[in-house]
């Protein structure tokens, strides 16, 4: 399991997992929904899984579902070619005669009727998919034709260790293509970039290197050359902090935890609530869930 705006890259361990589950799930031919915040490389990700499955050699198609009613679905769907994969990106935004049309084609590949493709299908969105299905917005039927094997990308923020690699593998790469000299960080502006909260993920960060290759080529990049977003963003986190680190120190995995128990309780059990308390999307907070054993 490429350029790297084009390859999965990272050594959190909360990335190796997605990484490492993508890699098994490559070598089958189930359905796969990846879902994640906007910025978070679903499209990425779906076409490792494609270049490492038997389809490969196929070809990879993308429909982006952003408003596509069912007439244009229904030809994009059969123009697909057998033995291919099928990548429908933001699925949630489908209509539901959409919906229909794309059950009943996933029904018929899954089947093996005569005039249907084989192929692999890949699914991505950056919304609840369970949660619109509750609110009568997203057909149950399909959410489990759909719902085979997820795969949840972190935010940038959940991988705050890979800020660093990602900062110095884009900007060498985004380098080379402009061909210009790859500026350097000081110790402050590069403290602002793992301090900032990256609300356009992977996306963002890339696009901020992009910028800085081409405006502050062969430089080193002080705290005063960072955009104004990063600079306002860590004022306001230094005065609005809402922990002080102990002095002793403190046991991080169990604080966890215990946040998401309260959440819980607070919620009264509901999934949906405790995840918007703790400003996670639902799927996070169940595989943290299932991370610390709660019951």
């Amino acid at each position: 399991m490429s350029n790297a705006a084009e390859k999965m890259i990272g050594n959190s361990p909360v990335f190796t997992r997605v990484v490492n589950a993508a890699r098994m799930v490559a070598a089958t031919n189930v359905t796969v929904l990846i879902s994640g915040e906007p910025g978070t490389g679903k499209a990425v990700l779906a076409r490792e899984i494609h270049s490492a499955s038997p389809h490969a050699t196929g070809g990879f198609k993308s429909i982006g579902c952003a408003g596509m009613d069912e007439s244009a679905l229904e030809a994009e769907l059969m123009a697909c070619r057998a033995g291919s994969t099928l990548y429908l990106d933001e699925v949630a935004d489908l209509g539901l005669e959409a919906q229909a049309k794309l059950l009943h084609f996933l029904e018929s590949i899954e089947g093996g009727r005569s005039g249907y493709p084989n192929v692999r299908v890949l699914a991505s969105t950056c919304s609840d998919l369970l949660q619109l299905q509750q609110a009568g917005q997203f057909r149950e039927d399909l959410y489990y034709r759909l719902h085979v094997v997820p795969i949840i990308l972190p935010s940038l923020r959940e991988r705050a260790d890979d800020i660093v690699l990602l900062l110095k593998q884009f900007t060498a790469g985004l380098a080379r293509r402009h061909g210009r000299k790859a500026p350097r960080y000081s110790v402050t502006a590069r403290n602002l970039i793992k301090q900032y909260r990256w609300p356009g993920n992977v996306r963002e960060l890339h696009n901020f290197c992009e910028r800085m290759v081409i405006l502050m080529a062969g430089t080193i990049v002080q705290a005063a050359d960072m955009p104004v977003e990063i600079r306002r963003d860590a004022s306001a986190t230094a005065k609005e902090s809402l922990f002080t680190l102990p002095e002793g120190g403190i046991d991080l995995f169990a604080l966890e935890g215990d946040m998401i128990r309260q959440a819980i309780g607070m919620s009264g059990g509901n999934r949906s609530k405790a995840a918007r308390l703790l400003g996670l999307t639902r799927d996070t907070l169940l595989y943290r869930i299932q991370k610390h054993a709660i019951d």
